[in-house]
């Protein structure tokens, strides 16, 4: 909704009406019935009169009745086609309701009435921006920067359309600019931060993110994304310590919550891993790797070494099938979780493993030859698969069957190393 605008127009004949009326003078935010009656006397009086037509639009558009506003101001234009704040409100207006094209044919009304309107050519790149077009939009927002180079704003929306154009370079500069003009812009340090960590540069994003920080304490994102920067440096104390105040600040971002598990499973403190990704799931059940690392961590808990190289590492070249799980609760709560990350996500044979593997330590044989099954069937040279299910065939007293698995196994590890 688009308050407090000024009129483009002299108004003596609809100064007269509202006068007579009583209500000359009132505030448009405080728009009372009789001065929209009034607008609808005087277009009575001259249905020509664009200027009443134009004021009954904003009229309706402090009421938030939209499509009344629309028609007002397309009978303005219609009486007066010079008349560019018309054109401009339209442009606004359809840019509310979604009508792009609309919105974009008003707003090119506006810079062929004039050439230095800067707000027409911003919405301009707004609307690009916002439909993926983003070598337009770097169009628009280039010429609001030819008529005003010190608009902040304008290049900062103007790096946003650099990346999305993949540009980065050219993104740092139109953020940097930014910057120059407005040292404590948050969401250009922040953007600016973010091009740098996809860059892998990241003592200039750990700097960019650090003054989101401090210019605002209170910035979680700024904070989740120095959690990000920290562990793709290996230092995980400072990552768990960004993560932390980022959850300490928005604790319903689920990705926050993840990424601290992935932490706290790379450290083995598998207790607060859990709890993380038990939040996840929580806040967003159809997280597939949620589901499997919650698993994963259970079923890591307690685990002799080599059982834990070769459920988390994947490289061993034998899985020891009859490594036992030291904690049983543990092991069932493994198996549920691996059971719901199946059914948001059944291709991936790597969660079809490790609940066969799951399944055999809990001795329910059947179960566990079913889900190592499936891992061959996804993937028919995932050698440990294969291997695994020799020794469950053999442990079933199904030496033929066991026979088969071991010896495709053997095939597969000269060349595969899963």
């Amino acid at each position: 909704m688009i308050k407090n605008l000024v009129s483009p127009f002299r108004v003596p004949i609809l100064m007269a009406v509202l006068v007579s009326g009583g209500v000359y003078g009132c505030s448009k935010v405080d728009m009372p019935d009789e001065v929209i009656l009034a607008y609808q006397k005087a277009i009575h009086i001259n249905p020509n009169l664009a200027e009443a037509h134009y004021n009954l639009g904003m009229a309706y558009n402090n009421r938030t009745m939209a499509n009344e506003a629309i028609a007002e101001l397309k009978k303005t234009v219609e009486i007066d086609p010079t008349c560019k704040d018309a054109f401009f409100q339209l442009g606004l207006l359809y840019m509310n309701k979604g009508l792009w094209e609309e919105a974009v044919a008003a707003l090119q009304s506006v810079v062929q009435l004039d050439p230095n309107h800067e707000l027409a050519y911003s919405k301009l790149g707004d609307i690009y921006r916002s439909k993926k077009m983003f070598r337009e939009a770097v169009q628009e927002y280039k010429k609001v920067l030819d008529i005003n180079p010190q608009d902040a704003v304008t290049h900062y929306h103007l790096g946003l359309a650099y990346v999305g154009e993949n540009e980065k370079e050219e993104a740092i500069c139109a953020f940097m600019a930014a910057i120059v003009i407005n040292p404590n812009y948050t969401d250009a340090h922040f953007c600016l931060g973010q091009v740098y960590l996809d860059m892998k540069l990241l003592d200039e994003a750990l700097s960019e993110f650090k003054k989101v920080t401090d210019i605002n304490p209170h910035h979680a994102p700024a904070h989740y994304h120095l959690g990000l920067t920290y562990y793709a440096k290996g230092d995980t104390d400072n990552a768990m310590d960004a993560y932390k105040k980022s959850i300490e600040i928005d604790p319903k971002n689920p990705k926050v919550h993840y990424n601290l598990g992935i932490v706290y499973a790379d450290e083995r403190l598998f207790d607060n891993a859990i709890e993380e990704f038990s939040t996840v799931v929580k806040l967003d059940s159809d997280d597939a790797e949620a589901h499997y690392r919650l698993g994963k961590a259970y079923a890591d808990k307690r685990v002799l070494a080599k059982a834990i190289a070769s459920v988390q590492k994947a490289a061993a070249a034998h899985y020891n099938i009859q490594n036992p799980y030291s904690d049983k609760r543990a092991l069932d709560e493994a198996i549920i979780s691996l059971q719901k990350s199946i059914e948001v996500n059944p291709y991936d044979p790597s969660v079809y493993f490790d609940l066969g593997s799951a399944y055999s330590q809990s001795k329910v044989l059947d179960d566990a030859a079913k889900a190592l099954e499936e891992t061959i069937r996804i993937d028919p040279n995932f050698a440990k698969a294969h291997y695994g299910l020799g020794m469950i065939y053999k442990r079933k007293g199904m030496e033929e069957e066991a026979h088969r698995e071991f010896s495709i196994y053997q095939k597969l590890t000269g060349q595969c190393n899963k």
